[in-house]
């Protein structure tokens, strides 16, 4: 599976890479909103959003930008147009994924 990964990414650079790029940007975006959202909970003693957001970045940040969009907007805004910016490479991959796992088995290359 993972030369198919490896062997898709080669052929196809003009794709992986720009799009490489652009979800590198959206990681940061979401750390920095991540970061600011556990910070903004924590400091309005919201301590299980908090500790959510502090073990569980990802879905615990965006649920929470949703909730409280009054507590900190601008880092609400980080965290979704981080999100955003970091989907196509996510479906790409899982798109490569599922492409990759309808590929045979290779036989192993040491046998007892």
């Amino acid at each position: 599976m993972l030369n198919v990964f490896l062997e898709f990414y080669t052929q196809h650079q003009w794709v992986a890479l720009p799009l490489a790029m652009l979800s590198a940007v959206g990681v940061g975006l979401m750390w920095m909103g991540w970061l600011t959202l556990m910070i903004t909970a924590f400091g309005q003693r919201l301590w299980v959003w908090g500790f959510a957001i502090l073990l569980l970045p990802v879905p615990a940040s965006q649920c929470f930008a949703l909730s409280h969009r009054e507590l900190n907007p601008w880092a609400n805004r980080l965290v979704l147009w981080g999100l955003l910016l970091s989907l196509p490479i996510l479906a790409l991959t899982a798109w490569w994924a599922a492409l990759a796992l309808q590929q045979p088995m290779p036989e192993p290359m040491f046998t007892h």
